[in-house]
């Protein structure tokens, strides 16, 4: 299940904040972005890339200590800075991911409710509610799975 929440929900395109497609140095300098490099693209070594693969995380964003003083150094930095957008990007990422999570909830909530419901109606027509009911149950709730898989793929 929590492959169901977690694969493909996420669009944050870096580990601080940066907007990729929005970056010159992509085109220009051809880089792919952090999540797709192996160092740092600012140096040999990049200290919130480093932290977010390290804890296994996608963004800073995800981490219970966001914003950190290391992004919001980084994200204030003379040279490198960007007056904050990089900490409004992940909690727009953050945001645009629980959206996404809560309405797969809900979605998986009313298949299950829906084939319960007509679990039970079949079952009392036939005179076997419990039966149809968990037989509902079971099908609201794969064919709710079947349309969210769908719809990431």
């Amino acid at each position: 299940m929590s492959d169901l929440f977690n694969n493909k929900i996420n669009e944050a395109e870096s580990r601080c904040g940066k907007k990729c497609s929005e970056c010159s140095y992509r085109e220009e300098y051809g880089c792919a972005g952090c999540k797709e490099i192996t160092d740092g693209y600012w140096g040999s070594k990049c200290e919130l890339k480093e932290c977010c693969e390290g804890k296994c995380l996608d963004n800073c964003a995800d981490c219970k200590s966001f914003p950190c003083e290391l992004l919001r150094e980084f994200s204030f930095d003379k040279e490198t800075g960007d007056d904050g957008q990089r900490l409004l990007n992940c909690k727009e990422w953050a945001d645009s991911r629980q959206n996404k999570k809560e309405q797969m909830l809900k979605n998986l909530l009313l298949g299950l409710s829906l084939g319960v419901i007509s679990g039970v109606i079949a079952g009392a027509i036939c005179g076997m509610t419990a039966a149809l009911a968990i037989g509902g149950a079971l099908a609201g709730l794969g064919i709710a799975v079947m349309i969210e898989t769908s719809k990431r793929n």
